[in-house]
């Protein structure tokens, strides 16, 4: 299914490329956010889009999918200039159809900030052609200041989400989260918040990558001391660690024998070539598209449960989503109360479906939202 819009766009100072994808409107409007990398294509921001959608799907949102993004370091210092000139070419689209945020490599003060600079209140420009926008825009903003115990919830909500997913998959595979051995590409928001849920949940997290390496312990890491030797990157410094940690490279933790194996980083790193060496029982995806459709058939067809970015990785669409479409109150509470349930039912259908069918819950939940994937 071809995407609804797609531009190209070049930056006048620096000619840094960048695209905006609308993969599919519904009920005039689009979401997805902004990323930022070197090397980012249009083939991948148009993959991210169409997962967007998908998104929207399981969360019964009516709104369609969209993603955009910029090749371009953001640890360059005019990165921010970069990203305001592309927002300010794409205003047209974020006044009437396009809803964005941060994502990989962007900032939400950032984008507010870009947004505020050329004209824009608000992110949700769309939403002052309703009523009711301006008590909307303020739970929107409520919402963005809730903690759960001490932790932003838009940090905590998408890891939680996956923690949520993965032990309602493990309970319908006769598994208990209790023991469970977890392995988590990635510490960043989605990753730390994850093995936080996972610590607390009683599960043993026996390896953690970050960019240098795999910290691993067979016996399981102490979460909360990795949490605070952690940076606002996902670098765990070392020097904090117990000397009994391993330090393993940065792909060991995609192999070792666990339960579970969560990727929590970037894109494509489970693919043909590393697929079979796959040990873990269940893989829930943490990050956006972190598997090929080659790797994921592999995984399939040796008996491997993937539950799909489009379930696992939604905490932070559904935050938002629960108050513009389900009029929840900024309350932390009942929206990850919502947010459970939501992705627990997503899950046990698509893994019910998978399993009568003998098809991947990818394929389940495709056939389920009535839509054909865009993978790779």
């Amino acid at each position: 299914m071809a995407a609804y819009i797609k531009t190209e766009w070049t930056d006048p100072v620096t000619n840094a490329k960048g695209y905006l994808v609308i993969d599919t409107l519904k009920g005039g409007i689009a979401s997805g956010g902004t990323r930022m990398r070197k090397g980012l294509t249009q083939k991948e921001v148009a993959r991210l889009a169409h997962t967007m959608t998908l998104k929207m799907s399981t969360l019964d949102y009516p709104i369609g999918g969209a993603k955009a993004g910029i090749d371009y370091s953001p640890s360059n210092p005019d990165s921010y200039g970069v990203l305001k000139r592309f927002l300010e070419a794409h205003k047209p689209y974020l006044e009437q159809v396009w809803i964005t945020s941060d994502d990989l490599g962007t900032r939400l003060e950032d984008i507010a900030r870009a947004l505020n600079e050329i004209g824009l209140k608000t992110a949700n420009a769309y939403l002052n052609q309703y009523p009711e926008a301006e008590n909307l825009i303020e739970n929107l903003n409520k919402a963005l200041k809730l903690t759960v115990n001490s932790v932003p919830l838009i940090h905590m909500i998408t890891g939680y989400g996956v923690g949520v997913t993965t032990q309602k998959a493990l309970e319908w595979l006769g598994r208990e989260v209790t023991g469970a051995t977890v392995s988590i590409q990635g510490f960043g928001s989605v990753g730390a918040s994850a093995a936080s849920y996972f610590s607390n949940a009683g599960a043993k997290v026996v390896a953690i990558a970050d960019i240098e390496g795999t910290v691993f312990c067979e016996d399981g890491l102490d979460i909360p001391l990795l949490l605070k030797a952690k940076d606002e990157y996902g670098y765990i410094d070392r020097s904090r660690l117990p000397k009994a940690y391993l330090n393993l490279t940065n792909t060991d933790c995609l192999t070792l024998n666990v339960d579970v194996l969560v990727p929590a980083a970037v894109a494509d790193v489970i693919n043909k070539e590393n697929a079979q060496d796959i040990k873990a029982k269940l893989v829930v995806e943490g990050a956006n598209i972190p598997i090929t459709t080659e790797g994921e058939k592999i995984l399939t067809n040796k008996g491997i449960y993937v539950i799909p970015d489009f379930i696992a990785n939604v905490g932070g669409l559904g935050m938002f989503g629960a108050i513009l479409f389900k009029n929840l109150p900024p309350n932390a509470e009942k929206i990850l109360d919502y947010l459970k349930e939501s992705l627990e039912r997503a899950t046990i259908h698509a893994l019910s479906q998978a399993n009568e069918e003998g098809i991947s819950p990818r394929e389940a939940a495709y056939r389920s939202y009535k839509t054909e994937p865009i993978r790779s």
